[in-house]
């Protein structure tokens, strides 16, 4: 085991936090956002090894270096081996910390081509892909995975087997099958069973929106360590509750001021590395997240569906009011 992976595992068991790549959410913006929350690990966006080869300015723009003390990795997508290794090289020659192979993507463009949860249904493919990394770059290899490719194909016990046969370290399970239905529950026992065959730290992953969640998650399944999901959007205060929670160590919720210094920060750093215009297209995703507790949520939305520009941001902030201990959004206030 060389000293990256070991320190890599140490910090994992360690801090039993890894933050999620999420495509279209942590990008070089949030994730700049997300180190002054001094989370233990921070991962790209979704990045496409042959995008990546073929050097894409909007691939290269999405895998920047964000400075702080956390283990900093790329997560890449691919399902060929020979062009997920090369991949993998310039990423290490990027000086990034660890590498994930995404086995979990059920987009339907990314399964069409033999990428994502569509590995599961090719071990062997699946297995290549891993190697080809291990043997490419001296970094930690990790792989995110579902419990199967479908509810009638519940491929992860094998699956796991034999990609850390071919290096992975960990593995990061998310624990519903590839149809992609967010309300269905989270199969905590597959995950568990997976944790007591295997040598390696897993990571569970679904349904994890609270410290609370994280907590039970742990518990039930005895998996090292927690990965928040969509719970992530518009809540970086999610590292420290979540924190908190593992840790026995009290948790205060972000005052309403803090979250709008937050939320145009946030605003900001979008505008700065897309232009403003693509900016605020996404901030009309996100800020609604950092307020989904208020009153009157729905105008909100809607208002902000119409967002142009930061002053609209700063408009929209502007008319976020606390009143009784409760959020209200004032639609028509001056």
């Amino acid at each position: 085991m060389t000293m990256k992976t070991t320190l890599f595992i140490k910090r994992l068991r360690e801090t039993k936090l890894m933050l999620p790549p999420l495509t279209g959410f942590t990008d070089y913006p949030y994730r700049t956002i997300l180190a002054d929350f001094d989370p233990p690990f921070l991962t790209t966006e979704m990045i496409n090894a042959r995008a990546l080869l073929q050097q894409n300015q909007r691939t290269l723009q999405m895998i920047r270096r964000v400075e702080g003390s956390h283990i900093q990795g790329v997560q890449l997508l691919g399902n060929d081996p020979t062009s997920m290794a090369k991949a993998a090289k310039i990423i290490e020659d990027l000086d990034f910390d660890y590498i994930d192979i995404n086995m979990g993507c059920t987009s339907r463009k990314v399964t069409s081509r033999g990428e994502g949860v569509s590995l599961m249904n090719d071990e062997q493919r699946a297995y290549d892909i891993v190697h080809a990394v291990f043997q490419a770059v001296n970094l930690p290899i990790t792989v995110k995975l579902r419990i199967g490719p479908s509810k009638n194909k519940i491929t992860i016990s094998s699956l796991s087997e034999k990609v850390i046969a071919a290096g992975a370290v960990a593995l990061t399970i998310h624990g519903r099958t590839g149809e992609k239905k967010f309300a269905s529950p989270i199969d905590l026992p597959t995950i568990k069973d997976v944790v007591q065959k295997v040598s390696v730290p897993i990571i569970a992953n679904g349904g994890i929106f609270t410290g609370d969640d994280a907590k039970n998650v742990l518990f039930k399944t005895g998996a090292a360590a927690v990965m928040p999901g969509r719970g992530l959007i518009g809540n970086p205060w999610i590292v420290s509750e979540i924190r908190c929670a593992l840790f026995e160590e009290s948790f205060s919720s972000p005052a309403l001021q803090e979250k709008k210094n937050i939320c145009l920060k946030h605003t900001q750093e979008l505008c700065i590395h897309y232009g403003e215009r693509r900016g605020i297209l996404h901030m009309r995703k996100i800020l609604p997240k950092y307020f989904s507790k208020a009153q009157n949520i729905k105008e909100l939305k809607h208002d902000v569906q119409r967002m142009a520009t930061k002053s609209d941001v700063i408009v929209i902030l502007g008319r976020i009011e606390e009143r009784d201990y409760q959020w209200y959004y004032l639609e028509n206030a001056q």
